[in-house]
Order: structure tokens, then C-alpha cells, then sequence
């Protein structure tokens, strides 16, 4: 299984979601705002980044940014925003700066593992 990266700023979802993945067999890395989640990225080269788009400090999409910068050209791993924000403007947005794929708040956990299978395996 894989290294992952969640940032994602509400305690309780951040926590269930790390049960998951580690119940799945992942080792999980944790993230509570934006800013602390590039410095666990630069420190330790995750495989997939899951990462809400509103959060303190940096959003999303601001993360991801800076995650581009850190990693050279197609050295990105698959980033996936999971943001309650579906409004077409943000998915189009979050896609065209280099995530992989866009999941809706709430999500279903099987077919978040099904994704994250998908992207590990390209």
C-alpha cells in the first residue's frame, strides 16, 4: 500500500479518514491547515496527497502550488482535493493546476479507496 498525505482541517473527519486508509493498509501522514502540510510533504515524499480545498492559513489550491514547486516536472504524485467547494468554476480550477481527480464532501469511503487504488496503480 501507500504513503499518503490528508490535510485537512476538521479534527473529526481528518481522523476518520486516517482509520480508514490505515484500516485499508496505508501508512498515513496528517495535516491540520495547509502550511503544516508542504512542510510534512517536503520532509517525507508522499505518494498521494488528499487534501481539502478550505482551510487557515492556505487553501487548497495554494498548497498545491507550492507542492509544484518543490517537486520537479512529473515528479508530482496524484493530488485529490476533497472539498464540500463543487461548484464547477473550483473542480475546473483544481484540475487544471494539477490535481488528479475532484471528491465531493461528503464521499463514500469505498469509493474514495477504489480512487486511491486507481492512482497508485498509474
Amino acid at each position: 500500500m501507500g504513503k499518503l498525505l490528508t490535510i485537512e482541517d476538521d479534527l473529526p473527519l481528518r481522523e476518520t479518514l486516517v482509520e480508514i486508509l490505515e484500516l485499508y493498509g496505508h501508512t498515513v501522514l496528517q495535516a491540520g491547515d495547509g502550511e503544516e502540510g508542504v512542510e510534512i510533504f517536503s520532509k517525507t515524499a508522499p505518494d498521494l496527497v488528499l487534501c481539502d480545498i478550505n482551510m487557515p492559513k492556505m487553501d487548497g489550491f495554494a498548497v498545491l502550488e507550492k507542492i509544484k514547486k518543490l517537486v520537479g516536472a512529473g515528479e508530482l504524485p496524484p493530488f485529490i482535493f476533497l472539498s464540500a467547494k463543487t461548484e464547477q468554476k473550483n473542480i475546473k480550477y483544481g484540475l487544471s493546476i494539477g490535481a488528479v481527480d475532484f471528491v465531493s464532501k461528503p464521499y463514500s469511503a469505498t469509493e474514495l479507496l477504489k480512487l486511491i487504488d486507481l492512482r497508485l496503480k498509474r
